[in-house]
């Protein structure tokens, strides 16, 4: 497998090279959304789940340099990928490549203090299926379903540890109740819309391990200002500053009432 296979892209004005598939599976901007909204603290030790070209991994290790990341990915031409983006950047000191499954997960219990994850948003049999097997893998449960992904979160992390996904709006009733199922609290949400005025697309979450029942709904995260309009300001914002994130807080403003 050469690297004339894949495609060599740059992010955030050239900070970072990501390598994907010329004609397979290539990262969606959901992804980026994630590493945006991820919150780590110093040192963290972070388990990628299904890390695919290790764009999230990536973007965190320039987020947050001294962090350790251990980025999984069970598929072969995505593990190339993933080893090339690493090793390009000089992030071999920041992420470990690993080539392995989640249910099979081969890293240690009860360790990681982060999981993240973008796991296969679509059912199996569902909808319209992709021609390629690499695509069909990474946009379907078709190796792994939700509840594997969680359950590996779950012996993957340690007492207190924190869970960041994104997955289809469509799903996020099932989301929210299998997190708990699997002793992962929801702690924050966000809803992702495509501009003000479109129904939610994507769901952010943060959960945490064997936390108390309480979520906070975050301002709603707008990808463009409008149809076929630029980016909104604070995907903007985070695409010239990676290293500051997605801005949205819980704060409320000075002016609005006390309603409890």
């Amino acid at each position: 497998m050469g690297i004339e296979t894949f495609s060599r892209d740059t992010l955030f004005s050239g900070k970072l090279v990501i390598y994907q598939s010329r004609d397979g599976y290539r990262f969606s901007i959901e992804a980026l959304l994630l590493a945006g909204f991820v919150r780590l603290k110093k040192e963290a030790l972070v388990a990628d789940l299904g890390a695919g070209c290790g764009v999230i991994s990536a973007i965190l290790a320039l987020r947050f340099p001294a962090a350790r990341i251990v980025a999984l990915e069970i598929q072969e031409k995505l593990s190339r990928a993933l080893f090339l983006t690493v090793s390009s950047n000089g992030l071999d000191k920041s992420i470990l490549p690993v080539r392995g499954d989640v249910k099979r997960w081969p890293l240690k219990a009860g360790r990681f203090s982060v999981v993240v994850m973008n796991p296969p948003f679509k059912p199996p049999k569902t909808g319209r299926l992709p021609p390629d097997e690499e695509n069909l893998v990474a946009r379907t449960e078709s190796l792994a379903n939700l509840s594997d992904f969680l359950e590996a979160a779950w012996e993957l992390l340690k007492p207190g540890g924190r869970l960041f996904l994104v997955h289809s709006a469509l799903r996020c009733a099932e989301v929210l109740s299998e997190m708990r199922n699997h002793g992962l609290e929801p702690k924050r949400l966000r809803f992702v819309h495509s501009y003000p005025g479109d129904e939610a697309r994507f769901i952010l979450v943060e959960g945490r391990k064997g936390a108390g029942p309480e979520v906070r709904v975050l301002p709603p995260l707008f990808i463009y200002q409008k149809p076929k309009g630029p980016y909104s300001s604070e995907v903007a914002r985070f695409f010239s500053a990676p290293e500051e994130g997605l801005a949205a807080t819980f704060e409320r403003p000075p002016s609005a009432p006390d309603l409890q």
